[in-house]
């Protein structure tokens, strides 16, 4: 009979090594993945919100704007930050992100896992799990065929998920492995050409001269608008008066609005939505409308009222007189009644804005031709205008601007 030496080291089945430490199923940490999202995504969303506005902002001004490019990268940087601090801080205080909490996992230092995570492996763990998703997920499928189901940002931060079911993962089959281990090298070898011809593709761009500056290029949307120094709120009310007055198209007019919304929602909102209403489709108008009307004392609702098919004069009283878009509504009101001195006067009142200056020169031309009409036929009417304004003051000024004798 032949004993077994006792003082010989005892040697282990690499199989018993394998499962030492009880290994995680692929779908439990699958199903992890998916709660976390749920639970972080709206986290981090509201982090970036103001980011991401503002992001939009820029690309609606500018497709091809520097700015938004920056801001877009700005916006993955702090996403990718607040993810990786996220998971490093439940990592480091549970040894687990929420998923993995809720799927009895927790992930341990390896090949010691009494030993408790350090920082640096929470936060290395953490920021190459962000960055396998840059690489489409690749390296993730290393967990398919790892035998202990270790991805490298795991292997890379000396890590390992266990769980603590009852019942552990064996492990990956051979040709399992195999499989997933030469798909991902065909995996890499496909990323490493798309780079190459990316990288050669982009240096002839560079020659060619294709990302050189424009300086001719503009950031407004509406190049009819060209006053710079415009509010976002004086500008949407300017795009108004060009849009009644045809000088900016319906597509121009609602690009604006959507700019409005986007960059500056709580002062420019109203107007906004009043120039979606006048762009938009008979089906939608009453959306915007309602919209417009949450609150119907609004002056803004007032305005919206009269420019309907049916609207009463009486609303234009509601609406504010400080809103260039209410003074031209008037002025039409006031040239409709045959007041011409008083049209006159509030034409010249909007002609002070540099951007509204030459789309009235109709109107004005249009209200000194009947002011000068009606001095023919009815000498001694006179509108109701205020003390400063003349018959003789807008004739004057209207013969030294297109130089009349």
């Amino acid at each position: 009979m032949v004993f077994r030496d006792l003082s010989a080291p005892q040697s282990t089945p690499s199989s018993n090594e394998k499962t030492a430490t009880p290994i995680a199923s692929v779908s439990d940490r699958f199903i992890a993945l998916v709660l976390d999202f749920l639970i972080f995504s709206p986290v981090i969303s509201l982090i970036i919100a103001g980011l991401v506005r503002q992001t939009k902002t820029y690309f609606l001004l500018d497709a091809t704007s520097a700015e938004g490019m920056i801001s877009a990268t700005l916006v993955i940087a702090v996403a990718i930050f607040f993810t990786c601090l996220l998971q490093a801080v439940f990592l480091y205080y549970w040894q687990a992100t929420p998923g993995q909490l809720f799927m009895q996992m927790r992930v341990v230092s390896f090949p010691h896992p009494q030993q408790r995570l350090s920082i640096n492996q929470c936060a290395t763990r953490a920021f190459l799990w962000c960055t396998g998703f840059l690489v489409l997920a690749i390296p993730f499928l290393e967990i398919v065929s790892h035998p202990l189901r270790r991805a490298f940002h795991e292997r890379a931060s000396d890590t390992m998920v266990m769980t603590l079911k009852h019942v552990p993962d064996d492990g990956p089959h051979p040709l399992e492995s195999k499989f997933i281990a030469s798909w991902m090298r065909m995996s890499f070898l496909f990323l490493l050409l798309f780079g190459v011809i990316g990288f050669f593709k982009t240096y002839h761009s560079l020659q060619t001269g294709e990302y050189a500056s424009k300086e001719n290029r503009t950031v407004a949307l509406c190049k009819e608008i060209k006053s710079a120094d415009l509010t976002t709120s004086s500008r949407m009310d300017a795009a108004l008066v060009l849009y009644l007055l045809n000088e900016i198209s319906p597509e121009c007019l609602s690009k604006e609005a959507d700019v409005s919304l986007w960059s500056d929602p709580v002062s420019s909102q109203d107007l906004a939505y009043l120039a979606k209403y006048l762009t938009a489709t008979e089906s939608e108008q009453e959306k915007y409308f309602d919209k417009i009307c949450e609150d119907s004392s609004s002056p803004t609702c007032a305005t919206a009222r009269y420019m309907l098919e049916d609207g009463e004069k009486e609303e234009l009283e509601h609406a504010d007189p400080k809103l260039w878009i209410t003074q031209l509504l008037k002025s039409d009101e006031k040239y409709a009644e045959q007041d011409f001195l008083a049209s006159l006067a509030l034409i010249e009142e909007l002609q002070k804005v540099p951007a509204l200056k030459s789309a009235l020169e109709k109107r004005f031309v249009r209200s000194v031709w009947g002011l000068n009409e009606m001095a023919y036929a009815h000498p001694k009417k006179k509108g109701r205008v205020p003390a400063s304004a003349s018959d003789d003051s807008f004739i004057e000024t209207f013969k030294e601007r297109y130089e009349v004798p």
